[in-house]
């Protein structure tokens, strides 16, 4: 008897052990708490680079004073400009719709004002941050081995720009942190990664990976495609150093320049009969816009940068590259259709907004 009287005992002490270690250690589910710090502060962040393509990807923000937000160096290029739409809510609800923001929001436009190839992250200054969206603190440590991670991204974007999803959340555990040797085209270069078992796809570049505290601890940089299950974030060190380098550098952080665009203007095309058609335009600084001529009239969004305008309308979106020839007059090309634009000498004003 003594035998298994031995044996019931060790295994009851043994399964009591095993409970209390799964009692003490720390939850590695899901936090929705960290998702929606993490949430309010993430943008959905697009470079256009001609009238057909756009670079699609994430970022959050770093310094709400100085209106700054990072990225990934390779979703940027070598572009100067970007837009960025960050998360709004209908009836207390985040909307997840990227044709929602297309066709209802005002795309925040961001200049690149420093970038690192070796580093792969690239801080934009947005010309306004919404109200209620928050700088994302840095941790003040690297993660470690077995740490539980959470991100945010916008991996949701495979059947298009108008018909995806955003904010995807992410969690994983930490697996190592080392150091890469990457080619740059000034050379060899080394980066530190905190390499973690999320699950990431396209789109997720740039956004932020935080710890259980909601202090950020890595940018989503990718995914190894001959891995299982294996993904590469830019380690929070790194940021450091990239933010104290970018913004050692005097004069960077310069007054937003005027766009420009905004304003009133008269415009004409050639018209299917082979005669010139003439309207009247209007560029609003709420992100709308208006087209009309005696036979027809459009409204809608618009988004601009590095020379692109989107024309965003009810069902459409048309693309179109602009050729500036001075700061009153432009040129639109929308696919075999050229617009020309001058800007009208009394601009209509619309109430409580800056006519410029």
């Amino acid at each position: 008897m003594r035998p298994t009287y031995f044996f019931q005992k060790t295994g009851c002490a043994l399964l009591a052990a095993f409970a209390l270690c799964l009692l003490s250690a720390p939850e590695s589910r899901a936090n929705p708490t960290v998702y929606e710090k993490a949430l309010g502060s993430t943008g959905w962040v697009i470079v256009p680079s001609d009238a057909k393509s756009s670079s699609l990807g994430t970022c959050w923000v770093v310094d709400r004073g100085r209106r700054l937000a990072i990225t990934c160096r390779h979703i940027v290029g070598k572009a100067r400009e970007a837009l960025v739409y960050f998360p709004c809510s209908v009836k207390g609800e985040v909307m997840a719709e990227s044709r929602h923001y297309l066709h209802n929001v005002a795309a925040i436009p961001a200049r690149i004002i420093a970038s690192d190839e070796a580093k792969d992250l690239a801080l934009l200054q947005l010309e306004a941050v919404p109200d209620g969206v928050k700088a994302l603190p840095l941790a003040p440590r690297s993660a470690r081995p077995g740490e539980v991670v959470h991100s945010v991204g916008n991996a949701g974007l495979g059947e298009g720009m108008e018909d995806g999803t955003l904010w995807w959340y992410t969690r994983g555990n930490v697996r190592q942190i080392h150091r890469r040797k990457v080619k740059t085209s000034d050379g060899p270069g080394y980066v530190r990664l905190l390499q973690t078992q999320s699950p990431v796809n396209q789109g997720d570049s740039g956004g932020p990976v935080l710890n259980d505290q909601g202090q950020l601890v890595g940018v989503t940089h990718g995914f190894e495609a001959d891995v299982r299950l294996v993904s590469d974030n830019i380690d929070v060190q790194e940021v450091k150093a990239f933010l104290s380098r970018s913004l050692a550098a005097p004069g960077e952080l310069a007054v937003w320049p005027e766009p420009g665009l905004r304003g009133g203007w008269t415009f004409s095309a050639p018209g299917p009969d082979g005669k010139t058609v003439r309207g009247e335009g209007e560029f609003r600084g709420d992100g709308t816009f208006v087209l009309s001529s005696a036979q027809d009239q459009k409204t809608g969004r618009y988004a601009f940068a590095n020379g692109v305008l989107w024309l965003i309308f009810d069902e459409a979106k048309a693309t179109g590259c602009l050729a500036w020839s001075g700061k009153d007059r432009f040129t639109l090309q929308l696919g075999e259709t050229k617009l020309a634009f001058d800007r009208r000498l009394m601009a209509k004003v619309v109430e409580g907004e800056d006519p410029r």
